[in-house]
């Protein structure tokens, strides 16, 4: 009589994991972003976090050469941010027309959803507004039509500066400085917001936000699921 219960509790475990619907896995798990979006979503934040450590610590530096060329390596990682911006925007604007259901933006209650949005719209401009200050601020101080960058590179100066008198330059300079600065202190603030919304998600609401743009969360998530369901097999089974 042992062995019949525990056959009959095997068959029905093993008729459950058969017999379960394609789409509500679907919807339990929804496909992570695009590989396109997520390169983009990681190198623009391995950038961000580098820009932040390395112009503090420049600014700490000692007037010299060496703070010079550490400037030329903040000001080219700008240039290379704002490239990635301007191609990120553009791969956001047609994404969700070519990929519908990889750029599905996240179903979250209403007051979050609003909330999640002002915050990638700002970081979105701090992303502008960031790079283009710091190079007007390069290019108002600027000796020549050329900005001097890393590694031998150079980019032009913004061209309605050359036409500023030394004191219109001066304070255009001071202006995109003040500027640049308090965007720094606004995207440190974004971005721990950021953060701590997406682990909020992951460790508290327990969904698939996180996993969506970090897809090893949801591989992890997916195999201790299937060795879970495994185990409730073989238990069923004995």
């Amino acid at each position: 009589m042992l062995f019949i219960d525990r056959a009959l509790l095997y068959a029905e475990v093993v008729g459950d994991v058969a017999n379960q619907d394609p789409q509500q896995d679907a919807q339990a798990t929804r496909p992570h972003y695009h590989p396109i979006g997520i390169a983009f979503h990681w190198a623009m934040a391995a950038l961000v976090f580098f820009q932040i450590g390395w112009g503090w610590w420049t600014s700490l530096q000692p007037a010299g050469y060496a703070k010079v060329d550490a400037y030329a390596i903040h000001a080219l990682c700008g240039m290379i941010l704002l490239a990635l911006a301007f191609l990120r925007a553009g791969w956001r604007t047609i994404a969700p027309f070519i990929l519908p259901a990889l750029e599905k933006p996240e179903d979250l209650p209403g007051w979050q959803r609003r909330a999640a949005e002002a915050t990638h719209i700002a970081l979105y401009a701090l992303m502008f507004v960031l790079p283009l200050s710091g190079w007007l601020m390069l290019s108002a101080g600027a000796t020549s039509n050329q900005i001097h960058l890393a590694f031998g590179l150079s980019a032009p100066a913004l061209p309605f500066t050359a036409e500023l008198s030394f004191i219109e330059s001066a304070h255009l300079e001071q202006t995109a400085e003040t500027i640049h600065f308090y965007c720094v202190w606004a995207l440190m603030a974004l971005v721990s917001a950021h953060i701590g919304a997406a682990l909020k998600h992951h460790f508290i609401d327990r969904d698939d936000v996180l996993a969506r743009i970090l897809p090893i969360l949801a591989r992890a998530e997916a195999s201790g699921a299937r060795s879970r369901s495994a185990d409730t097999t073989a238990n069923a089974a004995r």
